[in-house]
């Protein structure tokens, strides 16, 4: 037995069906920390393993023998805190007179491949954990797109649960109308020698929640080798908030906080623009500056509330009779500027006339009755010879002369 390279013994059972060890290599005993077997003698269990492994060994061994056929298993052996693991095959030792009788344990020390898979599995725990405690949405998919990996990060953002997720394409968590060139764009970057896209890399793009709501996210990418097939990791971060933001700063550089309508400033640059249309292909352009009549009354009689509709609601009554070219602006104060492209001083001037009738509807709808809304106004027709300012003093003094006519003088 003891030009077997493995570890084997020989049992069989003796007096009140108690099974003792026969026979047993150098390998088998040095597995029990013992020396060699003597041949008189006959070990029972309890003589040479942990009293723990005695029942489950001697059951193994019954089902062995009453099946005739071998039985396998894992077991753990500690004496005084050195651990270690072995695989244990109960073979039946058949004779020629019939059924076996005597079982022969084959085993194979797997401390080390126990040791690896212990390893293994913390460091996949390790894994599991840190990937799932980021406060960034972690994907991972395999080269069919398919997601095998999402953290909870993600799941809230996306708002479904890993179960509905696993297996399902990515394209699922991208807006229809960005499906159909995404698969090309993963197999670009599964074949292309860049790694990985670094942050300062990154690109906005829009996901897609399972409640059919869509919002713009930060995504990073990588891919991976596992065993010999590529895996794509995708670090996603909801930007809706830096969003928001970022469009109300836009906003507030650009429009008007009360009537939403643009700004001095932003209006400035939108009529340079438009001159320079008019002198490159020869438009003419019409502008309109407004001045709402009796504000200041209004706000001292009726208290500034009042002044801020009469303001909202001019905006309103102009931007219903607006092309989508035109633009109205905010210039100071009760001040508007109009700017008609494309348009000569007559077809302005209709506008103009429309306006004040869908002021007279508006105006019955304030909070405080019997507020009239009326303004001044002066138009001024231009091909583009003049610069913004002149363009606009010109329409200003114009406004000045209809307000004295107006008074009378």
């Amino acid at each position: 037995m003891n030009a077997i390279g493995a570890s084997v013994a020989v049992f069989s059972k003796g007096e009140h069906d108690a099974y003792v060890m026969l026979a047993a290599n150098r390998q088998y005993m040095a597995m029990l920390e013992r020396e060699e077997m003597d041949g008189v003698v006959a070990y029972g269990l309890a003589d040479i393993f942990p009293r723990y492994l005695c029942l489950p060994l001697s059951e193994q061994m019954d089902e062995c023998l009453r099946t005739q056929s071998p039985v396998e298993s894992e077991v753990v052996i500690d004496r005084g805190g050195r651990v270690s693991w072995w695989r244990f095959v109960f073979s039946p030792v058949f004779t020629e007179r019939g059924a076996a009788r005597r079982v022969l344990n084959t085993c194979i020390d797997i401390t080390e491949k126990k040791s690896l898979q212990s390893s293994l599995a913390q460091s996949q725990s390790r894994f599991e954990s840190v990937v799932d405690a980021a406060y960034d949405g972690i994907l991972s998919v395999n080269e069919d797109r398919e997601i095998v990996l999402m953290n909870t990060a993600a799941c809230e953002i996306f708002k479904v649960s890993k179960e509905e997720a696993y297996g399902k394409r990515l394209e699922t968590l991208i807006p229809q109308r960005y499906r159909e060139r995404h698969p090309a764009y993963v197999a670009s970057f599964g074949t292309s020698p860049i790694m990985s896209r670094p942050m300062e890399t990154r690109v906005t793009v829009m996901g897609l929640r399972s409640d059919g709501s869509e919002f713009p996210a930060e995504v990073t990418i990588a891919k991976i080798k596992v065993g010999t097939a590529t895996e794509f990791i995708a670090v996603v971060r909801d930007i809706s908030e830096r969003a928001r933001l970022i469009e109300e700063l836009q906003r507030a550089a650009t429009n008007d906080p009360l009537t939403g309508v643009y700004n001095r400033r932003h209006l400035s640059k939108i009529l340079r623009g438009e001159l320079e249309r008019c002198r490159r292909f020869g438009h003419e352009l019409t502008v309109a500056m407004i001045d709402l009549n009796e504000f200041k009354t209004i706000n001292d009689s009726h208290g500034h509330h009042v002044g801020d509709e009469v303001l909202v609601a001019f905006t309103q009554a102009v931007g219903k009779h607006l092309r989508d070219v035109d633009t109205v602006g905010r210039w100071g104060g009760d001040e508007f500027l109009i700017i008609w492209p494309e348009t000569a001083e007559d077809r302005a001037g209709r506008a103009i006339a429309a306006i004040r009738d869908e002021l007279t509807d508006i105006q019955e709808r304030l909070s405080k009755p019997g507020t009239v809304i009326e303004f001044s106004h002066g138009l001024f027709q231009t091909d583009g010879a003049l610069d913004a300012d002149e363009v606009v003093q010109r329409a200003d003094q114009i406004l000045y002369e209809n307000k004295r006519t107006q008074r009378g003088g």
